[in-house]
């Protein structure tokens, strides 16, 4: 009867995680599927590139959703058996609700194990290979999107004129660029010649122009009017893909493995700067699987509380809950890169909070007879009623 039972809890949790991981992900990354429709309309990306895209955007969300999605298949699971009166019923037949939160851990368990390979060992890979993919986008569309006699505006905040384009070596004659990125230094830059140059340690594409100057009227000099001539200029352009940072051009933390975190801490140590944001990294990446072992403690707890709500109420506090979770994270994360709190401190607080909630709210529920089972035996179910 037991194993009949865990496979139907199982099955019931399986739906509702199904549908959180599907919903979440894709409220998550409504607003980078909508840029990659774009692409395909304005840009002419093909859409096998796209859906390399989106791929390599699936383990950044998956990370936040798989607990978020695990803390509501408990919560609809129980809430639902306990709406039901099928809680009420395994209590009668003697089985202690103790025993009956093991699905939801081993549910957990799982998540927690998935999770842990995407943030230790995929997650690295993916971001790096997201940021590749988003520079071969741009060094393509940036070599064909530059025609001679026309008013080029598909870089954001500048428009380019060239005068004549040698396709045979990729030379740039008589350059004119209106730089309107910086609002309080608009300038316009003209130059006798320019070509493109990739820059592949920092993922970004290089206007160099030669023989030239560039014009500006400071915002903060009214009526003053600035020249200046120049040799060589690099001028950085940028597509705008809206699916990477763009500031972030070097190799960012989530980027990186835990011993490759291990190293860089160990380096800039070494040299005296800021140590700490590696290790946050790697006790981020360990500390947020934990979150779906505490979820299956926390979910059917809450999930029997509030039963008369339905799955609304489990969707809303699911919400809820991840919510305020990963603000403590990303406050966490704040303190620990600042040195306020020690690394570790900063990325476990959260799930010690959760842990503590978890306790309380198990504690309080058999002071209080939600639960029902033998006191001395809690994980072992009472005997099932025999016919009479």
């Amino acid at each position: 009867m037991v194993k009949i039972l865990d496979r139907y809890i199982f099955r019931e949790m399986l739906t509702a995680f199904s549908l959180g991981v599907v919903t979440f992900t894709f409220v998550l990354l409504l607003n980078k599927i909508l840029r990659l429709v774009e692409l395909i309309v304005n840009k002419g990306v093909p859409v096998s590139v796209l859906l390399q895209l989106f791929l390599y955007l699936l383990p950044y969300s998956l990370v936040v959703t798989i607990p978020m999605a695990t803390l509501l298949a408990c919560l609809a699971s129980y809430g639902r058996m306990a709406a039901d009166n099928e809680i009420t019923v395994l209590k009668v037949t003697g089985l202690s609700l103790y025993r009956l939160i093991v699905p939801a851990l081993v549910f957990g368990m799982a998540a927690y194990a998935v999770t842990t390979y995407l943030t230790v060992s995929l997650l690295p890979f993916s971001n790096r290979a997201l940021k590749g993919l988003v520079y071969q986008i741009t060094r393509l569309q940036a070599t064909v999107g530059i025609q001679e006699g026309v008013f080029n505006s598909d870089f954001p905040g500048l428009t380019i004129y060239v005068h004549k384009l040698d396709d045979g070596n990729g030379i740039l004659q008589g350059v004119f660029i209106v730089d309107r990125r910086d609002a309080h230094d608009q300038r316009v830059v003209v130059a006798r010649e320019g070509r493109l140059f990739s820059d592949p340690e920092r993922y970004r594409i290089l206007l160099r122009l030669q023989d030239g100057s560039t014009h500006s009227a400071p915002g903060d000099s009214p009526g003053r009017y600035r020249v200046l001539r120049f040799v060589n200029y690099d001028l950085a352009l940028d597509m705008n893909l809206a699916l990477v940072d763009p500031a972030d051009r070097h190799l960012g933390e989530q980027e990186l493995t835990i011993g490759e975190l291990r190293e860089r801490s160990a380096r800039l140590l070494a040299e005296g700067k800021n140590f700490r944001p590696p290790l946050v990294e790697i006790h981020k990446k360990i500390a947020i699987p934990v979150a779906c072992l505490l979820f299956g403690l926390v979910g059917p707890v809450l999930g029997i509380r509030v039963r008369r709500g339905g799955r609304a109420a489990s969707l809303v506090i699911s919400i809820a809950f991840a919510l305020g979770y990963y603000v403590l994270i990303v406050a966490g994360e704040g303190l620990g890169t600042r040195g306020r709190l020690p690394p570790a401190w900063a990325m476990w607080l959260p799930n010690l909070i959760l842990a503590l909630l978890g306790g309380y709210l198990l504690l309080s529920g058999a002071r209080e007879g939600l639960w029902n089972g033998r006191r001395r035996f809690p994980w072992r179910a009472g005997p099932l009623p025999t016919a009479t």
